[in-house]
């Protein structure tokens, strides 16, 4: 099993590669609800400000961060009961496409499909099957 993702006793998910920490759910496990990227945004402010895990620096990912969660190795069913690629400690049920804090040119952000591995820039507004999975950089 790979052990990359290690559950900390304040229920978040270490990267040990990346060094960085992840909630393990989505907003959609945690809301119930498809997210735009301003929703999503404001996703990020709420668990900032219950200090989601004991911490108010969560964010959404950067492509890099965002990327490193799929391996096709590993397997986690999504909302639909659908395989995405993510490390089993991470929460079942979620949504399988996330948000990215990566805009580009036209102002559409680029989103990651969990499914596929694969990567698009969507308009900002675009709700339907997106979700904000929120990281932070581990600090001392």
């Amino acid at each position: 099993m790979n052990d990359r993702f290690r559950e900390n006793p304040d229920g978040i998910l270490t990267d040990t590669e990346k060094q960085i920490e992840w909630l393990p759910k989505d907003s959609y496990l945690d809301l119930g609800s498809w997210r735009n990227w301003p929703a999503a945004n404001a996703y990020v402010t709420l668990m900032n400000s219950v200090y989601a895990g004991g911490h108010s620096n969560w964010r959404l990912p950067t492509q890099e961060e965002a990327l490193g969660l799929y391996d096709p190795e590993m397997k986690v069913m999504d909302y639909k009961g659908k395989e995405i690629h993510i490390h089993s400690n991470f929460a079942p049920g979620c949504g399988y496409k996330i948000w990215t804090s990566e805009v580009n040119d036209e102002d559409q952000v680029l989103t990651l499909n969990l499914r596929k591995g694969t990567t698009e820039y969507v308009p900002k507004d675009k709700e339907e099957f997106q979700s904000a999975r929120l990281v932070r950089k581990i600090t001392n």
